[in-house]
């Protein structure tokens, strides 16, 4: 993200608008490319995949009143992937499945479609997907570039963050091979962090709780949130604690009134509002399903070699551990968003004040945490540390970031794809994964990075190759049949660790206060609007 070409830069400087919209027909024709592969669980009965999963919810949505939605029947067996997301996940199954009923009505008969694969129904479904793209991530990833990006931020640099945003390919690869809607969740997110950097904070509530309340794993930012949004009014009541109280307090109402409106079907409309929303949120957390699902390079999964959690501690303990690991990661990092110089800079009401840089690293910190130390983990949230990551050179500014920075991240995403390698494998999603990993290798050698760290990205690379080898050619030892994918895992942890150290110590530091660095550019951004 290292702008060194005057001649490309006052290019995109020209021509930053075209080039936008030229980014985003590559970023769906990338899309519309990865869905020629295999989805979740295809051609797989009797439960199939995620793609049956998604299917069966728009069925059941269509076909049933809300209050049903949630609740086991014999027209809605919960054990055949009942749904466990969010209203608003459910109000977007609504949606698509009434579409659906238009195109391919043959594909949400309730019950009898259970399985259905036809060509015409995997199109519509595929179809979704992108749809969905569109109109929420493309313009939520935008939203987030022009929040974080500094004054001083060339074209050339802002349209490369847009651009690594729209393709990153963990992301396209989950949502348009194995068959996911995560993009909808994201692009609320990164247009709610976009509008916190902009200090827009009752509209980046509104915004990040639609996105909770899309998918309830949004959680893993909710500490960064908390505490950037807590700065902001802080820093915005130099008058006293009453002021900020105030604001909190405005936020507060802003945030329920969002997530009332999102159960007002089962907390009005319906007679027994506590037992209808109880369900809902039973559904939303099951903490009956264990630690972790599958092999996770998370740390739970990767110390059970040798030490078990679930058998150190009573069933009912565990969710209450994890929790505590969690917040005792992420607090230190966190925290730093409170900061004195952190609340001068965003007292000053520079564009971009210090506030925004440690909440970028704030959202990196708090999902990378959330992911390696909390309960239920699924190898695909590593996709939320994944998406945090790719703000952070930008929220650094052109004064602070460094030259390796570009290289760093390509390297991270490399890594988090190699964490979902088993995955990819049980999908068939050899091909796309390939090409993810290839493009992000290429990228890395391409960035510019000290002798040092060239050497350990290098070494890696290699590292990689072989445990693709042996996971691919060589039988795991009878008695451990996953140790391979735990090798895997494993290694993954280990990286993703050092990360959170590294960017946490980065934190406290002070490596991420921007207090000062664009405050002279205050005045003479239009961009920037007080609430």
């Amino acid at each position: 993200m290292v702008d060194n070409g005057s001649r490309w830069s006052s290019f995109c400087e020209q021509h930053e608008a075209k080039l936008t919209l030229l980014a985003a027909a590559a970023a769906m024709g990338v899309r519309c490319a990865t869905t020629i592969f295999p989805y979740s669980g295809e051609g797989k009965p009797p439960m199939f995949g995620d793609f049956e999963a998604q299917r069966h919810w728009m069925e059941v949505t269509t076909a049933l009143p809300a209050l049903q939605w949630y609740e086991h029947s014999a027209d809605n067996n919960l054990l055949y992937w009942g749904l466990d997301y969010p209203p608003l996940t459910a109000y977007h199954s609504w949606i698509f499945g009434k579409l659906g009923h238009s195109f391919v009505p043959e594909c949400f008969q309730l019950l009898s479609s259970r399985g259905h694969e036809s060509q015409q129904c995997r199109l519509f479904m595929r179809s979704s997907v992108l749809a969905s793209d569109l109109l929420v991530y493309l313009p939520g990833a935008l939203c987030a570039v022009w929040g974080f990006a500094s004054p001083k931020e060339a074209a050339s640099v802002r349209l490369l963050a847009v651009v690594l945003l729209w393709l990153l390919p963990p992301l396209v690869i989950i949502d348009h091979g194995h068959f996911q809607f995560n993009g909808v969740c994201f692009g609320l997110c990164l247009a709610a962090a976009g509008c916190v950097a902009r200090g827009r904070t009752l509209l980046a509530s509104v915004l990040f709780t639609s996105g909770l309340l899309f998918k309830q794993i949004a959680l893993y930012y909710a500490p960064a949130f908390f505490v950037g949004i807590l700065a902001h009014c802080v820093a915005r009541s130099p008058q006293g604690w009453l002021r900020a109280l105030g604001r909190v307090a405005v936020t507060g109402v802003v945030v329920l009134a969002t997530v009332l409106a999102a159960f007002w079907p089962w907390a009005v409309l319906f007679g027994s509002p506590v037992a209808s929303v109880g369900q809902v949120l039973h559904r939303m957390f099951p903490f009956g399903r264990g630690l972790y699902e599958d092999k996770v390079a998370n740390f739970w999964c990767s110390i059970s070699v040798v030490v078990k959690l679930h058998r150190l501690l009573p069933a009912h303990r565990v969710p209450l551990a994890c929790a505590v690991a969690t917040l005792l990661a992420l607090a230190p990092a966190c925290g730093c968003c409170l900061r004195p110089s952190e609340l001068k800079a965003l007292s000053d009401r520079s564009p971009v004040g210090g506030g925004a840089f440690a909440f970028a690293a704030a959202l990196f910190v708090s999902s990378m945490s959330f992911f390696l130390f909390a309960f239920q983990v699924h190898e695909k949230s590593v996709l939320f540390p994944c998406v945090a990551s790719c703000l952070l050179p930008l929220a650094l500014g052109p004064e602070r970031r460094p030259s390796w920075a570009a290289a760093a991240l390509c390297h991270f995403l490399l890594a988090c794809l190699f964490s979902m390698y088993p995955l990819m494998v049980k999908d068939g999603l050899e091909v796309p994964y390939g090409v993810g990993c290839t493009l992000c290798a290429l990228l890395c050698e391409a960035s510019s990075a000290p002798g040092v760290l060239r050497l350990f990205y290098r070494l890696s690379f290699v590292f990689g190759v072989v445990l693709h080898l042996v996971h691919a050619f060589l039988p795991p030892p009878g008695r451990y049949p996953d140790a391979w994918t735990l090798l895997i895992t494993g290694s993954c942890c280990a990286y993703f660790l050092s990360c959170l150290v590294a960017v946490t110590a980065a934190q406290l530091r002070g490596v991420f206060d921007g207090s000062g660095v664009v405050a002279t550019a205050a005045a003479s951004d239009p961009r920037h609007k007080q609430e």
